[in-house]
């Protein structure tokens, strides 16, 4: 049996208060970081959000499997994620 009561008024708006202030927060983070950090960040969140929705049914493997995946896909799609790439290169000037 289902406990259909409303969630009390008060406790919703503490919901979307927090969430404003959660918003706000990432947002803060987001501008203090420098232009490459925010395209690091950037394509390492779609790369992990893309391997994570392919491979949803499996355990999480580690960080150095995860790692390696994401810097697989970071090659084997240059012109989406060419940072790796681009340091790399520059590392070796």
């Amino acid at each position: 049996m289902s406990d259909e009561r409303p969630i009390p008024e008060a406790l919703v708006r503490y919901f979307e208060q927090r969430a404003a202030q959660r918003r706000a927060e990432v947002s803060a983070l987001f501008e203090r970081l420098t232009e490459r950090e925010r395209r690091l960040v950037k394509e390492a969140a779609v790369m992990g959000w893309v391997q994570g929705m392919r491979h949803s049914d499996l355990a999480y493997p580690g960080g150095r499997y995860a790692l390696a995946v994401v810097l697989d896909g970071c090659l084997a799609h240059e012109d989406l994620y060419p940072e790796p790439e681009d340091e790399l290169e520059e590392s070796d000037e």
